[in-house]
């Protein structure tokens, strides 16, 4: 049986994108704590780069959907680092989703108590904040994004510093 934090974080990852009924707008993001450490080894690892870092968990549908396009987009665009977040999940369920969704050689910061999420406010699964080359929190996409979209990937490369746009002179 699942525990209630669970239940009440299913119903709301499966409800909000069914009444949405579109792939989430980004969001402003208003100051955010520094990342609690396990955040920030992943983020110190990625110096100068445009980061997502995306909140998911093995028992989140939406999750699962989403992160095909997302893991594609990252391999696409090797100038953007993807750190995941597994929230709330136990390290089987992490290692076999990992292992499902070829995460292996990405970041993968555990976050078993959810603190990490209730930090950075990921309230809902998946939850992605977009990070620009100073590791400044740019917006958000609450809800299972389309990462295969083109303006959101422009979007995203917008962010780069102009020298990795191929704005060289």
């Amino acid at each position: 049986m699942m525990r209630p934090v669970r239940l009440r974080a299913f119903l709301l990852v499966m409800l909000v994108p069914a009444l949405a009924g579109a792939s989430p707008e980004p969001q402003a993001v208003d100051a955010l704590p520094a990342p609690p450490p396990a955040l920030q080894r992943a983020l110190d690892a990625v110096p100068g780069q445009v980061v997502l870092v995306n909140f998911w968990a093995s028992w989140c549908e939406p999750c699962r959907t989403e992160m095909p396009a997302l893991v594609a987009f990252d391999e696409a665009e090797p100038d953007i680092a993807l750190v995941t977040v597994a929230v709330s999940d136990r390290a089987a369920d992490t290692k076999r989703f990992i292992e499902e969704h070829l995460l292996d050689g990405l970041a993968v910061v555990a976050d078993p108590d959810q603190s990490i999420a209730r930090a950075w406010r990921a309230r809902l699964l998946p939850t992605t904040y977009v990070l620009d080359a100073r590791h400044h929190p740019q917006w958000r996409l609450v809800g299972e994004a389309d990462w295969r979209d083109p303006a959101l990937r422009a979007r995203v490369r917008a962010l780069l510093p102009p020298t990795e746009k191929g704005d060289k002179p």
